[in-house]
């Protein structure tokens, strides 16, 4: 196995790794493939690739100008890199690193790559849009959700993988076909694909997709191993000729099998016959009898093998269901999560409105009692200018008081006071013919002291 230390490679320094602070470090998330398994997906790149030695600390977000993060999971379903061209437009439509995929992602596109080769149904981003829509619940991870009210487009993909965030490599871009160009950060910005179009071509090939067998649309893994990838089922090409699921076994599954009968050595020209063995009268029966249980081992595994297939994939069966439940119940927190946090800018907002009502009511009061007060002077200045006014002509003896409408002003003052009794007016006539008598009461007595 080719790593960053072996002495075939100049030892030179480049970038070190470093994370972006996506992924939380915890024993949960640090990196468990180590060199031998790494070593085991060696054959599903080209012989020239180098790979990065196992760190029991890196992180899957870990970026860097040389190496490029893979996910082990592509490797162990029967991809091999560079990756065929519907799964290469799906990341380069996305502009998602290989490594923010999901096992379910893979599981799909290896089952439409298998069914565009075999099948020879012309599928692209338009038709894969149209079955999913392009998901994450979190870490900016994600994988497809199935169309609301359909049913699954590519069955038994839902599966649950244990440590798969933790299964991943680093693969020294210059070494790889266009390693150089893939993604050197991961894509945190908004997906969208509502610019893809159906055509008519389009709609045809996603009609005769629905129109497959559901066996032809179920996963098929064609390794023979779960955890570890067979050299002999790693290319797209020898996955679509295999049917046969990785969890079911097949007759030919026990021909590894070893006995723990000793076999009988094979006779030879030049070996010597061995003795007969002394039977008894019985011996033709019991050789009888060992023939006829020979005969039915056969039978006997291929029913059990059927058997055990039936089982567990009813086993299977019982935990897609599962599984699809349980993406069910965090879609629905997630959306009670989403109402919740509408609730609460809704009370928010209603908290705002009241306190901006309330201060509008305390201006409003402000500006009644200005505008009140503003009036009030106003009406005692053109009151003390009435009066000063009237006091002024009352002193000019020239002046008609005739022309006071004094009738008139005690009218419209009942009818300002709503018609009640008013005070009695003096009439300034009558004070100012008293001070005229006054005045000439004065003279005249002046004019008798004067003549006393």
């Amino acid at each position: 196995m080719l790593l960053w230390n072996s002495p075939s490679k100049d030892p030179k320094k480049n970038n070190p790794l470093k994370g972006q602070g996506i992924i939380k470090d915890s024993p949960t998330e640090r990196c468990c493939f180590t060199d031998p398994q790494i070593d085991n997906i060696r054959h599903c790149f080209p012989g020239n690739t180098l790979f990065k030695p196992f760190s029991p600390t890196a992180l899957s977000d870990y970026i860097s100008e040389t190496w490029v993060a893979f996910p082990v999971t592509p490797f162990m379903i029967g991809y091999s890199y560079p990756f065929p061209q519907f799964t290469e437009s799906f990341f380069s439509l996305t502009g998602i690193c290989y490594i923010q995929a999901m096992p379910m992602i893979w599981r799909v596109l290896y089952t439409l790559e298998r069914i565009i080769e075999q099948e020879g149904i012309d599928l692209g981003m338009a038709e894969l849009a149209e079955m999913y829509d392009l998901t994450t619940f979190g870490s900016h991870r994600y994988l497809f959700k199935r169309k609301a009210g359909e049913e699954h487009p590519v069955l038994k993909v839902t599966k649950n993988d244990m440590n798969w965030n933790r299964r991943f490599f680093f693969v020294r871009r210059d070494t790889i076909l266009d390693g150089k160009d893939l993604p050197k950060e991961w894509a945190t910005h908004a997906i969208s694909v509502s610019h893809l179009k159906l055509t008519p071509a389009a709609k045809e090939s996603l009609l005769a997709f629905r129109k497959l067998d559901p066996e032809i649309r179920t996963f098929q893994v064609t390794t023979q191993d779960s955890q570890e990838v067979s050299s002999a089922s790693a290319t797209m090409s020898s996955a679509g000729k295999s049917s046969k699921s990785a969890s079911k076994f097949g007759i030919d599954d026990l021909a590894n099998v070893k006995s723990s009968r000793k076999k009988t050595p094979a006779a030879s020209p030049t070996a010597s016959a061995p003795k007969a063995p002394i039977r008894g009268k019985g011996g033709k029966k019991r050789k009888a009898s060992e023939a006829e249980d020979l005969q039915g081992l056969p039978l006997f595994r291929q029913q059990f093998l059927d058997y055990f297939n039936k089982k567990f994939a009813e086993i299977e069966t019982y935990v897609g269901h599962v599984e699809d439940q349980d993406r069910q119940i965090t879609d629905l927190q997630h959306v009670a999560a989403l109402k919740d946090l509408k609730i609460a800018d809704l009370e928010k907002e209603l908290q705002a409105t009241k306190g901006e009502a309330a201060k509008m009511l305390i201006n409003f009061d402000y500006e009644k009692q200005e505008i009140t007060q503003d009036a009030k002077v106003s009406a005692a200045i053109a009151m003390y200018r009435i009066q000063l006014q009237m006091a002024t002509e009352a002193q000019d003896p020239s002046f008609d008081k005739s022309t006071w409408d004094v009738e008139g002003w005690k009218a419209r003052l009942a009818e300002l006071e709503d018609d009640e009794e008013t005070e009695e007016i003096p009439r300034l006539e009558g004070g100012g013919t008293g001070k005229d008598h006054g005045g000439e009461a004065s003279g005249a007595g002046g004019d008798g002291v004067a003549k006393d």
